[in-house]
């Protein structure tokens, strides 16, 4: 059976029902701000300055989350089909200690450099709580849709996607439009939500008996080990996500991050859809890793689908995003079309590039972890600096395509095997059958 036909009995099973509930639950729950832009872009209610604020608190919660979660969320995404249940339990009770610990050691040292925040990027002083706390509440969150998905509960997927989406996108633009609170008004919106979830979190918890097992300290312990390479892995994330806006902001303002964040938010579309089905595929992914005879032909197919999935997202975004620009976006922002493309373009090869870190993340490979992190910190901090210094936006979106290709290409290199295997073997060779 050639590959075309292997992808077509995939796309014919059952499952891919569930993979669409994920994929448009997914969407709908980490969208909201985008949706939102179609509003927000008026400058009647918040202007390129806010809103280029609000890009900024998003990048610190990203840099944040790391080091609060360590590497608590995929330990346990790989943990939930190793350990049995009475462990598990002990595993997940203990996994809550440390991000509580590092959300305030977070506020202290957001506090302790509150006023060169405020001189360099503008930040108000609540910044120093909001910041820690919404990153403590995504961590929470991240875990939550983890289990949800291990359990392969759907619906349940799908409720918490709408909960999220009615309060946050209601409340913020109550505020914001008919309360007039601006920036706040969307970041009290924001945190409302991360309230609602942590709490249905809590209950879901609960009736799956994960919380009140016994802390120990030899999970704390492997937490620790296994969360440097993690952490690095993360800030590695950041770097290449949301570096860029801190770089612009640093050598033009607020108002140029504003624009160019429109552009990274139609881009993200791309990252949101992906993101939803390869959360619905690693725990299958690595379901499979952890039988006696790995079956990599299953492996293939999963990649092939999600790749052509993510470049017909790639196509779609390139199409349709000026239309939506000339239609309802505000004519201040359209400078960031420009943008678009290198942006989104950077983001299918990171999306290509992150079904291969499962592997590294599957068999915790700290070394090559680490090893790969670094150099992928590097070269977008380098890269930023470089482009963004000499060339300000238009330079940031170069920088974005540039720094994910060559890190695509460094982490094929680092997945020789598998890249192999799933890549050129399925080019090269004949394919087995999903059934």
């Amino acid at each position: 059976m050639n590959l075309t036909q292997q992808i077509n009995v995939f796309v014919k099973k059952p499952a891919l029902k569930s993979a669409g509930i994920y994929t448009f639950s997914n969407f709908f729950s980490k969208s909201i701000g985008f949706f939102l832009l179609f509003i927000y872009s008026n400058p009647v209610y918040l202007n390129t300055d806010e809103n280029g604020l609000l890009s900024l608190l998003a990048g610190a919660v990203a840099i944040f989350v790391p080091f609060l979660s360590l590497g608590i969320v995929h330990s346990t995404s790989v943990e939930f089909f190793k350990l049995d249940k009475k462990e598990f339990k002990d595993f997940f009770s203990t996994g809550f200690v440390l991000p509580v610990i590092f959300m305030f050691m977070g506020i202290g040292i957001l506090f302790f450099f509150r006023t060169d925040l405020k001189n360099s990027y503008r930040f108000p002083f609540s910044f120093t709580f909001i910041i820690p706390l919404i990153a403590f509440f995504t961590f929470c969150n991240e875990l939550f849709v983890t289990l949800i998905r291990s359990n392969d509960e759907p619906k349940i997927y799908l409720k918490i996607a709408l909960l999220r989406l009615a309060i946050e996108a209601s409340l913020s633009v109550i505020l914001v439009v008919n309360f007039a609170l601006r920036w706040k008004g969307r970041v009290i919106g924001m945190l409302s939500a991360s309230i609602a979830l942590f709490i249905a979190a809590l209950f879901y918890f609960k009736k799956k008996e994960y919380l009140f097992g016994r802390i120990r300290a030899k999970y704390i312990k492997g937490e620790l080990i296994y969360a440097l390479p993690i952490i690095i892995f993360q800030g590695a994330s950041f770097c290449l996500f949301s570096s860029d806006k801190f770089f612009l902001s640093f050598f033009s303002n607020n108002n140029v991050v504003g624009i160019y964040g429109y552009a990274c938010a139609f881009s993200a579309i791309l990252s949101l859809c992906c993101t939803a089905v390869l959360h619905y595929m690693l725990p299958k992914i690595y379901e499979l890793l952890s039988a006696p005879k790995i079956d990599y032909k299953k492996i293939q197919a999963y990649f092939w689908y999600y790749a052509s999935f993510a470049f017909i997202l790639l196509l779609g975004i390139i199409t349709f995003t000026p239309i939506l620009y000339k239609h309802f976006i505000n004519q201040k922002y359209f400078s960031g079309l420009n943008y678009l493309y290198f942006i989104v373009t950077g983001y299918f090869f990171f999306n290509i590039t992150y079904f291969f870190y499962a592997f590294l993340l599957y068999k915790k490979q700290k070394r090559k972890l680490i090893i790969l992190s670094v150099i992928s910190i590097l070269i977008s901090l380098a890269s930023n600096y470089f482009f963004i210094k000499n060339f300000s936006a238009p330079g940031a979106a170069i920088s974005v395509c540039v720094s994910f290709l060559l890190v695509l290409i460094i982490t094929l290199l680092f997945n020789r095997r598998e890249a192999k295997i799933i890549i050129f073997d399925a080019i090269f060779k004949k394919h087995a059958s999903l059934e």
